[in-house]
């Protein structure tokens, strides 16, 4: 068989139509990134051709920021010193319905400014005060994400014109990486403030959930437009670690179809990343239409890639079996020439799989990620060309 581009590769793995070999992925398919690639290759640019040099399956991402918000709201943070306790930081936004804040406690591992985006705001150790925790904060967070920034949508607009040119010339996918609806309601309420409205206040998490859906499928519009092949949606916090089964058919199950019809009506593709808890919600994700389900960690509880496999294999492409924070991480080689083989033999026929690390390769020492980054790689070129 001939050699196939990324693209075709790609796309014929989608369809489960013939491919050429079983694709290695560390991003675009995948939720990922490596200290090491980060930074000898900060340019996108370098970074793909790096990749694409040592055969890989790769492309360009987009992300619509999260902390853009309209010129209406101002933005306003301080930082407060207390004796014998951590300082704390706020972040005040105003909007023209009032003012939401969130306190943080500003601890040793984590000294930076508060994000919008950040699993460290989530622990209500670290977090004293939510952005969201009432129903009256809605009208405010509406405000902050019931319209886009105009000047954000023009920048993310120009990467994307010259990330097209590029992904033309060299047959890669353009993607869109996207912040999804359940994180983001953790990152601005906790996880026992979010479930605690799920079961007590259904009406008000409704309405949240409406907001934040509202807001990301009028950053997916900006992508489409902008020439996106394929979407890769964060789905951290929408598992069964975090949901019932029951409450993510109510809440986030419909949000989820929408974006894959939306996507589907584009001719783009869609990607659900889920390292863990995924198991329960099988038949959501194959309902749903998600081309790609990622992300997927060998060693996380409850998780057989083999049962996935036989589960919803026929519909839905595998993206992941190779544990990230042991494995890659810490494993000397041979056991990683061991997890690698044991993933393939499992990803084989490659119809309808993508080889790929469970997330991102940053926890560990840089020199042992790099040299188990090339096991991983060399492994992978051993059994499958």
């Amino acid at each position: 068989m001939e050699t196939m581009t990324t693209r075709e590769r790609i796309r014929a793995t989608i369809k489960r139509e013939p491919v050429d070999r079983l694709s290695l992925c560390v991003d675009t398919f995948c939720h990922g990134g490596m200290t090491f690639l980060d930074r000898r290759y900060p340019d996108p640019f370098e970074h793909a051709r790096y990749l694409m040099g040592l055969g890989l399956d790769t492309g360009i991402e987009l992300s619509y920021p999260l902390g853009d918000l309209p010129d209406s709201i101002a933005v306003r943070q301080w930082r407060e010193e207390r004796s014998g306790a951590y300082p704390l930081l706020y972040k005040e936004y105003a909007t023209p319905r009032g003012n939401l804040r969130q306190v943080v406690r500003q601890t040793p591992d984590y000294p930076q400014e508060i994000n919008l985006a950040s699993d460290h705001n989530v622990p209500p150790t670290r977090s004293k005060e939510y952005l969201v925790s009432a129903a009256e904060d809605l009208d405010k967070l509406e405000c902050m994400f019931g319209s886009l920034n105009n000047r954000a949508v023009e920048s993310y607009r120009q990467q994307a014109r010259q990330a097209r040119t590029f992904c033309d010339k060299h047959q890669l996918t353009l993607a869109a990486y996207s912040w999804g609806v359940g994180d983001p309601l953790i990152w601005f309420s906790g996880i026992e403030g979010v479930l605690m409205m799920a079961m007590t206040e259904k009406e008000m998490l409704s309405r949240y959930v409406a907001i934040m859906a509202d807001w990301h499928r009028k950053t997916m519009e900006v992508a489409i437009d902008a020439g996106v092949d394929h979407f890769l949606r964060r789905g951290w916090y929408e598992s069964t670690d975090f949901w019932s089964p029951w409450l993510y058919e109510e809440f986030l199950l419909g949000p989820l179809k929408r974006e894959v019809e939306l996507a589907h009506q584009a001719g783009c593709t869609f990607g659900y990343v889920m390292a863990s808890g995924a198991t329960p919600l099988l038949s959501y994700i194959r309902e749903a239409g998600v081309d790609i389900y990622s992300n997927i960690d060998p060693l996380a509880p409850n998780t057989d890639l083999r049962h996935i496999r036989d589960e919803i294999g026929d519909s839905v492409t595998l993206c992941g079996g190779l544990n990230n924070y042991e494995t890659l991480e810490q494993k000397p080689a041979d056991e990683v020439r061991r997890a690698v083989l044991e993933a393939i033999e499992i990803l084989t026929p490659p119809a309808g799989c993508i080889l790929a690390p469970a997330d991102s390769l940053y926890l560990g020492d840089p020199a042992t990620i790099e040299r188990n980054f090339h096991v991983m790689v060399d492994t992978w070129k051993e059994a499958v060309w």
